[in-house]
């Protein structure tokens, strides 16, 4: 099937025509859009339900306090993306791949992220629940505040990311491991101080008798 053409935003002329008004927010119901490329548009508060976006292209796309409901984004390219303050039901992102998006204060519940790439991702102050994380790789990445809640997070690879105030199923992550490194700190002083007590006290060899 051929490739969607991009979707582009509304012109100057549609919004002038719309007067004072405030526009309505963008609603996709029951659409297919798999493949589909949006690049450049605004669909900010926009509402989208029952939708497939599989392997669509999303490139410098405002989705700030979006709602989306069963929506597949499995193996999507998101790129520039703000889905801030966004709630995201019942979302696939299954392989997708994330590269500098903003999910902070969003809302993720029964979301799969599963073998998904996130690179330069915020997540400050979302609250994921029952979500599907398994085998995903995040980068870069800023956790600070985030409540992970009944997720699946095995085989997790985080690196290079912030986590200051990061709580998995209550857990303050951060604390956590500044305790196991203050634990291995004064364990390999232990260690060190052992040693050198053991050598300090080796009583020296006697010289044999000619």
């Amino acid at each position: 099937m051929a490739k969607k053409p991009p979707i582009a935003p509304a012109s100057a002329d549609a919004a002038e025509d719309e007067g004072t008004q405030p526009a309505k927010p963008e609603r996709f119901h029951g659409s297919t859009l798999a493949g589909a490329a949006f690049d450049d548009v605004d669909l900010h508060g926009a509402r989208f339900h029952d939708v497939a976006l599989a392997e669509a292209e999303l490139d410098d796309v405002d989705l700030r306090g979006a709602r989306l409901r069963n929506v597949s984004l499995a193996e999507a390219v998101l790129d520039d993306v703000s889905l801030a303050g966004a709630r995201l039901h019942n979302v696939s992102l299954a392989e997708a791949v994330l590269d500098d998006v903003s999910l902070a204060g969003a809302r993720l519940r029964n979301a799969t992220l599963a073998g998904a790439s996130l690179d330069d991702v915020s997540l400050a102050g979302a609250r994921i629940d029952d979500a599907d994380a398994a085998a995903s790789r995040w980068s870069d990445a800023s956790l600070r505040r985030a409540r992970f809640e009944a997720s699946d997070l095995r085989e997790v690879e985080i690196v290079g990311c912030a986590i200051d105030g990061l709580t998995i199923d209550g857990v303050r992550i951060d604390r956590l491991l500044e305790e196991a490194k203050g634990r291995a700190s004064v364990s390999q002083a232990s260690g060190a101080t052992a040693k050198e007590a053991l050598t300090t006290t080796k009583k020296p060899k006697k010289e044999r008798k000619p």
